[in-house]
């Protein structure tokens, strides 16, 4: 039993969701999806993270055991790594949270997760009942990386010589560059974050323009939806041949496509990779996308396991690999 585990956390506003590694191999039947508990206190979301944790490194455990006749060698027990997928702002090196005013970790604002985390596993190592591998998990390595950084670097390893742009489209707009499976920034004018969140496009910022919220408010501009009705029902429209709904998506591709022209000339990436539940509607904004990309082409590529993805980018994170 011997060997690197990662324990890797995709910590989103609504949910947890959480995976085991072993050796860069995820294992499917080691999972857990929970309430992220994000409105509650400091203490209590560290509590919860604590909780998934110490449940998949157990359930880890008693699979192995049933494989391991030397059940109480403590030396067997394998070398625990936590890696998380986490929302921005946030400082990733430290672990201190920056969330602030987006309904989602507030009480984290300025907490430094990695201390708090910590302290909750020792805690539970110390309890009279705690079994022995506890001691190792509690000393576990803890990092922190952008959830769309982590799907970009996960689907990178699909490939692994190719310059990438992934887009993660969801309530925002996330994103990352890739060559040869590490994250770019500051150059080929990217900016100096690495993501184009924070950037203007028409006076507005691209996470406002090109999530949900930017959707919505675009197709309210075009009386486009009825009250009620979010991008979900407005693909339903648009693919019933309702002209209003159609008109949203093809200036929605026009739009971001136009926002990615001057980064696809500089950076000359070989594919656009989409992921997020937006991009399930690529069929009605991909033409339109490419259009205004145009003189610059690139192939368009929608990944549709984005969960997996991420669990193999917080494995990369974590294990250097």
């Amino acid at each position: 039993m011997n060997t690197d585990v990662t324990i890797a956390i995709d910590a989103g506003g609504t949910f947890l969701k959480a995976g085991v590694l072993r050796g860069g191999h995820l294992l499917p039947q080691l999972y857990v999806k929970k309430s992220s508990l994000s409105n509650g206190s400091a203490c209590e979301i560290a509590a919860n993270l604590a909780d998934v944790i110490q449940k998949l490194a157990a359930a880890y455990i008693a699979q192995m055991e049933l494989l391991n006749s030397n059940k109480d060698n403590a030396a067997s027990y394998p070398k625990f790594h936590i890696g998380f997928a986490f929302p921005g702002p946030f400082e990733y090196e430290t672990g201190v949270s920056r969330i602030q005013g987006l309904n989602k970790y507030d009480q984290l604002y300025e907490h430094n997760i990695k201390t708090l985390l910590r302290q909750k596993l020792i805690t539970l190592a110390a309890e009279r009942s705690a079994p022995i591998w506890m001691t190792r998990l509690a000393a576990a390595d803890i990092r922190f990386g952008n959830d769309a950084v982590m799907f970009a670097l996960g689907v990178s390893r699909l490939f692994p010589k190719d310059r990438l742009i992934c887009l993660t489209l969801g309530t925002g707009l996330g994103s990352a560059f890739v060559e040869n499976r590490s994250m770019v920034s500051g150059k080929w004018n990217i900016p100096d974050s690495g993501m184009l969140y924070a950037e203007q496009y028409k006076g507005d910022t691209v996470d406002d323009l090109f999530g949900s919220r930017g959707i919505l408010a675009l197709a309210d501009s075009l009386d486009a939806r009825r009250e009620g009705e979010d991008v979900y029902h407005l693909a339903i429209e648009a693919r019933r041949g309702n002209s209003s709904a159609v008109q949203v998506w093809k200036l929605y591709g026009q739009r971001l496509g136009d926002m990615l022209r001057p980064y696809v000339a500089a950076f000359r990436p070989s594919c656009l990779i989409l992921g997020g539940q937006i991009a399930d509607t690529q069929d009605l904004f991909g033409g339109t996308l490419l259009e205004a990309l145009l003189p610059e082409r690139i192939s368009l590529h929608v990944e549709k396991q984005m969960q997996e993805h991420v669990f193999h980018g917080i494995s990369q994170l974590v294990n250097g690999t």
